[in-house]
C-alpha cells in the first residue's frame, strides 16, 4: 500500500498514517503539496514514534503551498535547503520504482491529497496503470459546500486529477458528498482528543494532539475524511460503493453522463461502525 498524505495540514491525514500504520505490513508513504519538505519530515517523525522505522517516505512534489501546513511550530528536525526541482522528480521516481519492484502483485494506492504525485507516476510508468488500485479522497456529485469548483484534492491540482483518473482503471472516489459530514467530525471536545491530551498520551499521540490544535485554531473541527477513505483501501466494508458513468470536466468537476467513464463512487456510509473501527484502531 502507497499512503499518499499532504499531513501536517487537516488532522485527518495524521490519523489515517497512524491507523495505516498500526495495520498495514508492506507499506509506503509518499508526501502530496510537498512545502520545502516539511511534510515528509513530520511524516517521518509520526512514523518513527509509530515504531514504523520500516516504511519509506519519499518526499513528494512540492506545490508551493506554504499556507497549507499548520505545524510550524512544530518541527521534527531542522528545515533543510530546497532541492533542486528536477532532483526531487528524479528521487520520487527512482523511490517509487524501487518501491513498486519490490513487490510482483497489485498496489494498492490511497490518495489524500491532490493527485500530483499520481499523473507524475504514471506518465513516467504508464505500466502502472495496471497494477495500481486506487482510492482517491475528492470529488463531488451532489453536495459540496462551493459548487463552483471541485473539492479540495481535486481542486488543487485539476491537470493531474483529470489525467489520472483518466488512466487509471477502475478508481474508486470516496466522494466529499459523504465525508464533508457531521458524524464524523471532530472537535476540541470529541473523546478522542481527551484521550490524545490525557497524561497517558504516547509520543505519537501528542504529536496528533498538537497537528489536531493547531487545526483547531483554523477551523471548529476536521472530518475525518481520509481515514474513512482508508477504510474503504482496506476493505473494511463501511463505505458502500456503485459504478457510475462519470464525465470529468476540465477544471476536474465530476458529472453524470451516460457517455462518460466507469468510475465506482461511495453512495453511502456506516458512520458509526466506522467511528468504532477508527477509534479502536487508533487507541488501542
Amino acid at each position: 500500500m502507497i499512503l499518499d498524505t499532504d499531513i501536517g495540514y487537516d488532522p485527518d491525514d495524521f490519523v489515517a498514517l497512524a491507523i495505516a500504520a498500526r495495520t498495514v505490513d508492506d507499506l509506503a508513504v509518499i508526501t502530496a503539496d510537498e512545502t520545502q519538505g516539511r511534510r515528509a519530515r513530520l511524516a517521518r517523525c509520526a512514523l518513527d514514534a509509530l515504531d514504523r522505522h520500516d516504511v519509506p517516505v519519499i518526499t513528494g512534489i512540492d506545490m508551493g503551498g506554504n499556507h497549507r501546513f499548520v505545524m510550524h511550530d512544530h518541527p521534527c528536525q531542522p528545515p533543510r535547503r530546497p532541492d533542486d526541482p528536477v532532483n526531487i522528480v528524479g528521487e520520487l521516481l527512482d523511490a517509487i520504482a524501487g518501491v513498486c519492484e519490490r513487490t510482483s502483485g497489485p498496489i494498492v494506492w490511497v490518495g489524500m491529497g491532490p493527485m500530483t504525485n499520481l499523473a507524475l507516476v504514471l506518465c513516467s510508468f504508464p505500466d502502472l496503470a495496471d497494477r495500481l488500485s486506487v482510492v482517491q479522497m475528492g470529488g463531488w456529485l451532489d453536495h459540496y459546500r462551493d459548487k463552483t469548483r471541485a473539492s479540495h484534492n481535486l481542486h488543487t491540482d485539476t491537470s493531474s486529477a483529470g489525467l489520472a483518473l483518466r488512466a487509471v482503471q477502475s478508481p474508486r472516489l470516496v466522494l466529499s458528498d459523504f465525508t464533508n459530514s457531521p458524524h464524523i467530525d471532530i472537535t476540541a471536545d470529541s473523546a478522542l482528543m481527551r484521550h490524545l491530551l490525557s497524561t497517558t498520551a504516547t509520543a505519537w499521540q501528542r504529536l496528533l494532539a498538537a497537528n489536531f490544535q493547531a487545526w483547531f485554531a483554523r477551523r471548529s473541527g476536521s472530518w475525518m475524511h481520509d481515514p474513512l477513505t482508508l477504510s474503504a483501501a482496506l476493505d473494511q466494508r463501511f463505505v458502500a460503493f456503485r459504478t457510475e458513468r462519470i464525465r470529468i470536466e476540465r477544471d476536474a468537476r465530476l458529472y453524470r453522463d451516460p457517455h462518460g467513464r466507469p468510475i465506482d463512487v461511495a453512495c453511502a456510509v456506516d458512520y458509526p461502525e466506522f467511528l468504532e473501527w477508527m477509534h479502536e484502531t487508533l487507541l488501542r
